[in-house]
């Protein structure tokens, strides 16, 4: 292995640094492209072999400029000890990762233990921790104070639930409509339940038609105070969706009689599951789809657009499968008509015989003699 080598893994991907990773030790450290390029650079250096990566060329922190490459990309490349790519990691394996290598926990070890470091310090580290957490939730996260001011969202919030048309990708748009709908909410909860805002843990759920999804208001509070508001919006298919028999997931119909769905809300569920397993099945070709459900091509395409069914379950797009074509030879053909046999006619006696001329022509062709 030389340091050319190394240099290519970094063609492929933006990212600054490579997670090093070893089966057994776990996450070794992280290989900078910057030391890469300086090694690179050493002609003494650039054509000497390695037989693994040098441990002085990993850097044992966390970049703020690694968390930010999972912004616009979702994996990153793995490096083992010998240079090779070995895996792709999310952003959370990335995590989990560095928690649990030895070289974190060593340093964490020492911050903590040092007399120098203050509570206050702690307190910064564990609050970057929850919010790396929190960001990186699969589910949109809204924490607001009593006054309905945000006060935190994460990255799924702002790419998937802003944007629709209830909140029209206004941070100012969603806080009204949520202060308003959580003053509802709330105000009808404490009415049933004789409870005022302070006591104990009060947490409200309801489905939201403008934004189709599920809404769960939950009261923060700190030192029995009611600090603000935490709105968890999960989209209805994570709710309903549950493993069968066969392993498919399908609508549950218990679970939506349970949150009091609307009609439409669950038969939008049951036909998009029921498309999409059937495109699986069909390798995403929507024609064979189309013989399976026994619907026109056109009317299938109409109701994965009309479903979203694209982005919902990821279907592909840059490559999708051709329409497999059926062959001339493959086509049955056409009976061709049989010829008729021409059967001659038999001749009859009179036409055997002499035609005999007409007297009445003859007739007329005297008179026209005479009067010539």
């Amino acid at each position: 292995m030389k340091i050319e080598g190394l240099y290519k893994h970094f063609l492929y991907t933006p990212t600054g640094f490579l997670p090093v990773w070893e089966e057994g030790s776990g996450l070794l450290g992280l290989l900078p492209k910057e030391r890469v390029l300086m090694e690179l650079a050493d002609l003494s250096v650039a054509d000497r072999e390695f037989t693994r990566i040098p441990e002085e060329y990993l850097i044992r922190e966390i970049p703020e400029s690694l968390l930010g490459y999972f912004q616009k990309q979702r994996t990153i490349p793995v490096l083992n000890s010998f240079g090779e790519k070995k895996d792709e990691w999310d952003k959370p394996r990335l995590m989990a990762e560095l928690s649990r290598s030895s070289w974190v926990v060593e340093q964490e070890e020492k911050r903590t233990s040092s007399p120098e470091n203050s509570a206050e310090d702690r307190a910064k580290q564990s609050q970057w921790f929850m919010e790396v957490i929190l960001q990186n939730f699969p589910d949109g996260l809204l924490a607001t104070d009593l006054d309905g001011h945000t006060v935190f969202y994460n990255e799924t919030f702002e790419s998937e639930v802003l944007p629709r048309k209830w909140f029209r990708d206004s941070i100012l748009q969603a806080e009204k409509l949520l202060k308003e709908m959580s003053k509802d909410l709330l105000g009808n909860y404490l009415k049933a339940h004789e409870l005022r805002l302070d006591e104990g843990k009060i947490s409200v759920q309801t489905f939201v038609t403008d934004l189709e999804c599920l809404v769960r208001v939950s009261v923060l509070r700190q030192k029995g105070k009611p600090l603000g508001y935490l709105y968890h919006f999960s989209s209805v298919g994570t709710k309903l969706n549950g493993a069968d028999g066969e392993g498919l997931e399908f609508p549950s119909v218990t679970e939506a009689f349970g949150q009091k769905l609307p009609l439409e809300t669950m038969l939008k569920e049951v036909e998009g599951s029921y498309i999409y397993h059937t495109l699986k099945r069909n390798q995403e070709n929507v024609s064979h789809a189309a013989l399976d459900l026994g619907v026109p091509r056109t009317t299938l395409q109409n109701r994965i657009k009309f479903l979203d069914l694209g982005s919902r379950f990821k279907l592909s797009k840059d490559q999708p499968i051709p329409r497999k074509k059926v062959g001339k030879s493959a086509l049955p053909k056409k009976p061709q008509p049989v010829p008729k046999a021409v059967v001659p006619e038999p001749k009859s006696k009179s036409s055997a015989k002499k035609r005999t001329p007409n007297p009445k022509k003859k007739s007329a062709s005297k008179k026209k003699t005479k009067g010539k």
